[in-house]
């Protein structure tokens, strides 16, 4: 069975990327090559899937950047194209969670650094919460929000106590807390 890859991919053709990735995990299968599939006359199915992944292989090639169009060119197939994309883009399993172990590690220990501004620190912070949502790890606001409280300083302790003593830190996004934090 196909499994559907969430890659996104923009294609300056017209935008139909839920079509595009399962023409692109599904119609791979469609493309006759050598051997004993090149011998049997192709089937109706097998003439739509040629024509779908066709059309997937050339909607992939006008969405990458002409810099990776050398990588990908020799792929005979949307599936082949897709998976180099995936792994080009997101890398491998492997990296994927040492990734994923690296940003939770970064998030969980998050602390101001001594002299850092509480700009300096907000920064460096949204950074990780941007490392953390790229290996598709969804944090509640709640809990970055005493995440980056927790992490501040002892200078800001009177505004941690004053944020955290409101019920709205459940659904502040973390752009509010840091308005409410510098006010």
């Amino acid at each position: 069975m196909a499994q559907a890859y969430s890659l996104n991919v923009s294609n300056s053709v017209g935008g139909s990327n839920i079509a595009l990735i399962l023409i692109a995990t599904d119609g791979a299968q469609a493309r006759l090559g050598g051997g004993q599939a090149a011998l049997n006359r192709p089937t109706n199915d097998d003439l739509e899937k040629m024509e779908k992944d066709t059309i997937a292989f050339y909607e992939i090639l006008c969405g990458v950047a002409p810099d990776n169009s050398d990588i990908i060119i020799n792929y005979e197939s949307a599936k082949e194209i897709w998976d180099a994309l995936k792994n080009l883009y997101q890398g491998s399993e492997q990296a994927q969670d040492k990734k994923l172990t690296t940003a939770l590690n970064e998030f969980t220990n998050f602390k101001a650094l001594p002299g850092e501004s509480l700009d300096d620190s907000f920064k460096r912070f949204n950074l990780i919460i941007t490392k953390i949502s790229k290996v598709s790890t969804v944090r509640s606001n709640h809990e970055t929000n005493l995440q980056l409280l927790n992490g501040l300083g002892r200078h800001w302790t009177t505004a941690k106590i004053i944020v955290q003593g409101d019920r709205t830190i459940q659904t502040l996004s973390l752009f509010k807390l840091y308005g409410e934090v510098q006010a």
